[in-house]
C-alpha cells in the first residue's frame, strides 16, 4: 500500500502542476499579445502624433523669431538709409549721427543695449549707449565683413567685443550705408540673445520640452541652458545621424537623437532669415509615459489575475475573474482623467468609444455620439468623403476639425485619425486624437487684429496731410468770402455751412490720427458741451432709425481734454448701445452734467479726487449685461459680438481715455432693462486760450511775409487773406525759387510761411539752408500731418511755430503775433 500511494502522489502533483501551468498560461498569453499590440499601436500613432507636433512647434518658434529679427533689420535698414547718417558717414563728421542714434534709442531702446555704426573700415564712430566704445576696431567681425559687401542681416550669437557691453553672448543686427551705391559705413543694433531665450522658455509642450537654435554644423546659438551655449555640438553625441542629415541637406523634418543617456525627439525648422536651424525638442520617456502607463497597468492586471487563477486552480474554490473586464476598467480609468479627446471608431466609421474629455471640451453628452460619425468639418472644406478614402487606403490624416457644441462658440481641434491594423494589417478600425486649439487661434486672430490696426495707422499717416490740403483750401476760400464787402446774409449762412462742414472733416481726420500718433496727445481747456452736441448730430446719421437719441446738457464747465477723445468715448459707447438695443424700438439717452466729488465719493472711488467734475452718463434701454462678463467688459479684445463683428477693443479704448484724463468709468446694468455708463472727469478753470474767433478781430500787420506751399491754391489764398489785414506777401509755389529769393534779400522779410513737405525742398531743409547761410529769419512750418520725428528736428533747427493743416486765418495770424512779440 505504500508503494501504490507513492506512485499516486506523483500523478496528482503533475497533474495539478499542468492544471496550473495551463491555467497560467491561458491567461498570461492573451494579456501579453493584446499589451504588445496596443503598445506598438499606441506608440506608433503617438509617434505620428508628436512628429507633426515637433515640426509645428519648430516652424511656428522659427517663424516667430524669423518674424522678430526682420522687424529689427527693417529698423537697422531705416537708420541707415537716413540721409543724416549717409552724410556723416560721407563727411566723417559725426555729431549729427550720434545724436540720431540716441533719437532712435530713446525710443526703441527696450531689449536692446545700443545702436551704433562705424566708418568704412570698421572703426565705431557713434554709440547711442557706450561714447567709451567709440574708436573700438570691429573690422575683424563676420557681421561688419558682410556689410561691407552691402549686405544686410543678422550674426550668429557672439560674445561682445568691448569693455563697457554686457559679458552675455549678443546677436548683431547690421546693414551697409551706401551712397550711390558706394560703401560707406555700417549701421548695427547688438542685442543681448537673452529676448530669443526668453521666447524660447515661453514655447514648450509637457515637462522636458525646450527649443534651442543651432547652426548648420550643428553648434548651439542659443539654449535655456545658458551654458550649453557655444560649448555644446549635439552632433558629437551618439545617435545624431538623422540631425547630421538633415542639416546636411538643409531641411525641415523630424529626428530622434540620445543626449545624456535620454532618447530625445525633436522637429528641426531651418530659418531661412539666418540661416540657423530652430530644434524642438522632448524626452521619448516623457512622450511614451501615456502608453506605458497603460501597459503597466495591463501588466498588474494580469499579475493580480494570474494569481487569482492559480489559487483557483490550486484550491478549487475560488470562481474565475474575466479578466476583460478589469482591463476595460484600467483603461476607462487612464482615459478619463486624459485633457485630449480619444475616440475609438469602427469600420462602419461610427464612433465606438469617447474619453470624458469629449463632453469637457464640447459640453455634448459622451452617450449622444456612440454610434455616430465623427465631426469632419474643415476649415479646408475639404469633403469628409476623401478623408474617408485616405484613411481606407491605410494612410493617417491630420488637420483641423471644427466641433459645434451647445456653446455659443465652436471647438477647433487639431486632430490625427490613424488606422488601426491587426496582425495581418488588415484594418479594423481607426483611432482618433484630438487636441482642443480654440484658445490658440484666438491669440492669433488677436495677433492678426493689431496688424489691422498697424494698417489703418499707416494708412491715416499717409492720407492726412493731403486731406488737409484739401481742407485747406476750403477754408482760405471761405474765409475770403465771408471777408467780401459784396457777401449777404443767406450767401453767407451758407458759406458758414461749408466752413462748420469742414471743420467736421478735420476733426474727423484728427481721429483717424489717433490710431498713428506716437506722441503723447496735448491736453487743453475744453467745454465738452459743444463737442458732444457735435458727436451727436453726426451719431444720429450712423445709429438706425428705429433708435431714438435724447440728450440733455445742462453744464458749462471746463474740462482738459483733446476732442478726439471725448469723441471716441462717445461714439464707442453709443455703438454699443445700438448693438445691445440691436433691431428692437429703442432710446440711447446722454446727459451731461455738473457732478461734486465729496469726501465720501472719493472714499469708495480712489482713483478720483474731491472736488468739482463733470459726469457724461450714457444709458440705454437694450438687453443689457449678464453680470458674469460685467466684470470684463473692460479688457482689451474682449467682445460679445460674432466673429468678424467686433475687435473687443471698444470699451478698453473708453477706459484708456478716461484714464489719461484723471477720471473714472463705472457701469451698472440690468438684463432686459439696458444698461447706463458713467463717466466722471475733472474740471479746470478757462485761460486764455480759450476764445471766440468768430466774435474777435483778426490782427492788423504790416510786415513782409514770404509764403511757400507746393499747392497753388493754398499759396493764393494765405496771400490774400493776410494781404487783406495789411501784410505784404508774396508766394512760391517753387521751394527752391523761394529760398534764391529769400538770400537774396533776407534783411526785407520779417516771416517765412512754409509748408513742410514739398517737391524738390522741404520746409525743414529750407529752415537748415537759412541757418547754414547765417539767416536768421522766424519761420513758421505748416504739415498736414505731424508726426513726432518733425516736431523733434523743428526743435532742433529752431523753427518758431509749427501749425497743423487745415489752419485758419484767426490761427495763422495768432501765430505771426506770437512770433513777432517773441
Amino acid at each position: 500500500m505504500v508503494l501504490n500511494s507513492k506512485k499516486k502522489k506523483p500523478k496528482r502533483t503533475t497533474l495539478e502542476f499542468r492544471l496550473i501551468i495551463a491555467g497560467l498560461t491561458s491567461v498570461f498569453i492573451p494579456f501579453f499579445v493584446a499589451g504588445t499590440i496596443i503598445f506598438f499601436q499606441l506608440s506608433n500613432s503617438l509617434l505620428e502624433l508628436t512628429k507633426e507636433k515637433a515640426i509645428h512647434m519648430a516652424h511656428d518658434v522659427s517663424a516667430s523669431i524669423n518674424e522678430m529679427l526682420m522687424q529689427e533689420i527693417k529698423l537697422v535698414l531705416s537708420i541707415a538709409a537716413d540721409p543724416d547718417i549717409i552724410d556723416a558717414s560721407k563727411t566723417g563728421d559725426y555729431q549729427i549721427a550720434q545724436v540720431e542714434l540716441e533719437n532712435v534709442y530713446e525710443r526703441i531702446g527696450q531689449k536692446h543695449f545700443t545702436i551704433f555704426l562705424t566708418d568704412k573700415d570698421g572703426i565705431a564712430r557713434a554709440d547711442a549707449s557706450f561714447k567709451e566704445q567709440i574708436k573700438l576696431d570691429l573690422s575683424d567681425r563676420d557681421y561688419f565683413v558682410q556689410a561691407k559687401e552691402g549686405k544686410a542681416g543678422v550674426s550668429d550669437p557672439i560674445m561682445p567685443k568691448g569693455t563697457a557691453t554686457p559679458g552675455t553672448p549678443i546677436i548683431v543686427i547690421y546693414a551697409a550705408i551706401q551712397d550711390k551705391g558706394k560703401f560707406c559705413g555700417m549701421v548695427a543694433i547688438p542685442i543681448e540673445i537673452d529676448f530669443i531665450i526668453n521666447f524660447l522658455e515661453q514655447h514648450h509642450i509637457g515637462r522636458t520640452s525646450y527649443s534651442y537654435l543651432i547652426n548648420d554644423e550643428g553648434r548651439v546659438l542659443v539654449h535655456p541652458v545658458r551654458e550649453f551655449i557655444f560649448k555644446l555640438a549635439p552632433l558629437v553625441q551618439p545617435g545624431t545621424d538623422e540631425i547630421k542629415r538633415l542639416l546636411l541637406e538643409k531641411k525641415d523634418g523630424f529626428a530622434t537623437y540620445t543626449f545624456k543617456g535620454t532618447t530625445k525627439v525633436a522637429g528641426l525648422s531651418r530659418m531661412k532669415l539666418t540661416g540657423w536651424t530652430c530644434v524642438f525638442s522632448q524626452d521619448r520617456k516623457e512622450i511614451m509615459a501615456p502608453v506605458h502607463q497603460i501597459i503597466f497597468s495591463i501588466f498588474i492586471s494580469g499579475i493580480i489575475f494570474v494569481t487569482i487563477t492559480a489559487l483557483i486552480f490550486i484550491l478549487s474554490s475560488i470562481e474565475i475573474a474575466t479578466p476583460i473586464e478589469k482591463m476595460l476598467s484600467i483603461q476607462k480609468q487612464i482615459t478619463r482623467h486624459s485633457t485630449e479627446i480619444f475616440f475609438q471608431i469602427g469600420l462602419d466609421k461610427k464612433i465606438i468609444f469617447a474619453n470624458p474629455a469629449f463632453e469637457k471640451i464640447t459640453g455634448l453628452k459622451v452617450e449622444n455620439i456612440i454610434g455616430t460619425e465623427p465631426c469632419l468639418d474643415n476649415p479646408n472644406n475639404l469633403p469628409p468623403a476623401v478623408i474617408w478614402d485616405t484613411l481606407e487606403s491605410g494612410n493617417s490624416w491630420s488637420g483641423r476639425v471644427m466641433l459645434k457644441t451647445n456653446r455659443p462658440d465652436i471647438v477647433t481641434l487639431d486632430v490625427m485619425v490613424v488606422p488601426i491594423r491587426d496582425g495581418h494589417g488588415a484594418i479594423q478600425g481607426y483611432l482618433q486624437l484630438g487636441r482642443n486649439i480654440t484658445a490658440e487661434l484666438m491669440y492669433e486672430k488677436r495677433l492678426l487684429q493689431g496688424q489691422k490696426l498697424e494698417a489703418i495707422g499707416t494708412l491715416a499717416g499717409g492720407i492726412a496731410h493731403d486731406f488737409n490740403n484739401i481742407l485747406s483750401v476750403i477754408f482760405g476760400y471761405a474765409e475770403l468770402s465771408l471777408n467780401g464787402k459784396k457777401c449777404d446774409a443767406e450767401t453767407e449762412r451758407y458759406i458758414r455751412q461749408i466752413t462748420a462742414a469742414s471743420e467736421r472733416a478735420r476733426d474727423l481726420i484728427n481721429q483717424i490720427l489717433t490710431f498713428s500718433r506716437n506722441t503723447d496727445i496735448e491736453l487743453r481747456p475744453l467745454l465738452p458741451k459743444s463737442v458732444l452736441k457735435e458727436v451727436v448730430k453726426l451719431l444720429r446719421a450712423s445709429i438706425p432709425a428705429h433708435i431714438d437719441i435724447q440728450s440733455k446738457m445742462d453744464c458749462d464747465s471746463l474740462i482738459m481734454a483733446e476732442p478726439t477723445q471725448l469723441h471716441q468715448i462717445v461714439m464707442n459707447l453709443f455703438m454699443n448701445a445700438a448693438h445691445s438695443i440691436g433691431e428692437k424700438t429703442g432710446t440711447i439717452t446722454l446727459k451731461l452734467e455738473d457732478f461734486l466729488v465729496d469726501k465720501e465719493f472719493a472714499r469708495t472711488h480712489p482713483d478720483i479726487t474731491e472736488g468739482k467734475h463733470v459726469r457724461i452718463r450714457i444709458s440705454d434701454t437694450g438687453g443689457g449685461i449678464e453680470p458674469e462678463i460685467l466684470e470684463k467688459i473692460f479688457e482689451p479684445f474682449f467682445t460679445t459680438k460674432p466673429q468678424d463683428q467686433g475687435t473687443g477693443l471698444g470699451l478698453s479704448v473708453v477706459h484708456g481715455i478716461v484714464k489719461r484724463l484723471n477720471g473714472i468709468v463705472s457701469v451698472y446694468s440690468e438684463l432686459e432693462k439696458g444698461t447706463v455708463f458713467n463717466i466722471v472727469i475733472p474740471c479746470t478753470e478757462a485761460d486764455g486760450s480759450m476764445r471766440d474767433h468768430q466774435k474777435s478781430s483778426l490782427r492788423q500787420g504790416s510786415e513782409t511775409i514770404v509764403v511757400i506751399d507746393d499747392e497753388q491754391s493754398i499759396a493764393a489764398t494765405l496771400q490774400t487773406i493776410l494781404a487783406n489785414i495789411g501784410y505784404k506777401v508774396t508766394a512760391y509755389t517753387n521751394s527752391l525759387e523761394a529760398l534764391k529769393a529769400i538770400e537774396n534779400n533776407p534783411n526785407e522779410i520779417d516771416i517765412i510761411i512754409s509748408d513742410y513737405s514739398m517737391p524738390q525742398m522741404s520746409g525743414l531743409e529750407i529752415a537748415e539752408k537759412l541757418n547754414a547761410a547765417g539767416i536768421k529769419i522766424p519761420i513758421l512750418l505748416m504739415s498736414g500731418f505731424i508726426r513726432k520725428d518733425i516736431e523733434d528736428v523743428a526743435k532742433r533747427i529752431g523753427i518758431a511755430e509749427l501749425i497743423a493743416k487745415p489752419i485758419n486765418s484767426y490761427q495763422i495770424t495768432d501765430a505771426i503775433g506770437r512770433i513777432m512779440e517773441g
